[in-house]
């Protein structure tokens, strides 16, 4: 009885590691990333953990919210221009203003912008226009709207709102605990609300075929806008985040385009199959510190910014297409 109790737990961590194997993989290539930086630098230290901690955030904010759009069965190319509204709202409305006030804001900021991608949920499913095209017009029309509430970079927030996401109050320096925490915290909320509630797992089954997934009696449209809504309020987080850091808002519209690609990237990298219905948002987090980490490490390798460029397009390129590979063969086996 023993051995077959064993024998059971045996083939149930076998089936978990089989299930996480691309999680489990991208992790430890950040963790070997990080050991080779370590050995290109004279010195790292808490200095380089904050560094890159802190201005990994955005991206990995961007990257779960376009991770959970897309494991609905969707994609949002608005997400980037949704964190330049969200920054340059802040930005104004933060300015000079007393810590409360600027809670008020940040919050109001999370809630009005995941209701607004909501809405953009809501017009896809019952117009069923593809994802794609509505999002696009969309992008436009945020990032019009973030230059006429700031036509030039400016603003401002509270020092305790910077200390929030980069452990000081000046933005510069301090410590790694605070980034951290702010690093995870959303991470592991979207993930248990994915993995372990009605909600997330009818966004998984949505994701891997709509039409048996509404024929089993799941909300097709309420999934869609719950997605664009997560994708909407980590857009917002990611803002908030940028604020921060800057100490100022940038509506500039190339700072949202490759905010976009780069979240793109981040979750085809992390495991989330753009087919939709597979993938793990603790996946993204680390291939989005990775995107981070590859530009100062070419940099300290003495190769300059523009070759640079090319390289970091080469890897990005050649990994993706490795994971395309990888997820054909296992849909092979299977």
């Amino acid at each position: 009885m023993s051995g077959a109790i064993l024998n059971g737990r045996n083939a149930q961590w076998q089936r978990m590691l089989a299930r996480n194997s691309w999680v489990l993989g991208v992790w430890l290539l950040l963790g070997a990333l990080i050991f080779w930086y370590s050995t290109l630098i004279p010195v790292f230290g808490q200095f380089q953990i904050v560094s890159i901690s802190k201005n990994s955030l955005p991206l990995i904010y961007l990257a779960i919210g376009q991770a959970m759009i897309v494991i609905a069965g969707g994609i949002d190319l608005s997400l980037g221009s949704l964190l330049l509204l969200s920054n340059v709202v802040a930005a104004r409305f933060m300015h000079d203003q007393p810590v409360g006030i600027v809670l008020l804001v940040a919050v109001g900021v999370i809630v009005g912008i995941g209701l607004l991608n909501g809405l953009t949920g809501y017009l896809i499913s019952i117009s069923r226009v593809p994802d794609i095209v509505v999002t696009l017009a969309t992008s436009y029309i945020w990032s019009g709207l973030a230059l006429w509430i700031l036509p030039s970079p400016g603003g401002g927030t509270a020092p305790e709102m910077r200390w929030l996401f980069t452990g000081s109050r000046s933005g510069i320096g301090g410590g790694y605990l605070m980034p951290i925490l702010m690093m995870a915290l959303p991470a592991v909320l979207v993930f248990l609300v994915s993995r372990h509630s009605r909600i997330g797992l009818s966004l998984y089954a949505i994701g891997s075929h709509s039409v048996a997934a509404r024929l089993a009696g799941l909300n097709v449209r309420q999934a869609k806008i719950v997605s664009y809504a997560i994708g909407g309020a980590m857009a917002a987080l990611a803002g908030l985040a940028t604020v921060a850091i800057t100490g100022t808002g940038d509506p500039r519209f190339s700072v949202g385009a490759n905010a976009t690609l780069n979240s793109v990237a981040a979750i085809v990298l992390g495991g989330v199959a753009l087919s939709g219905g597979e993938g793990s948002v603790l996946g993204v987090v680390a291939t989005a510190v990775t995107l981070i980490m590859l530009n100062p490490i070419l940099t300290a390798m003495g190769i300059d910014s523009n070759s640079a460029q090319v390289i970091q397009g080469v890897l990005i390129a050649g990994v993706m297409m490795f994971g395309g590979l990888a997820a054909l063969l296992r849909e092979r086996r299977s």
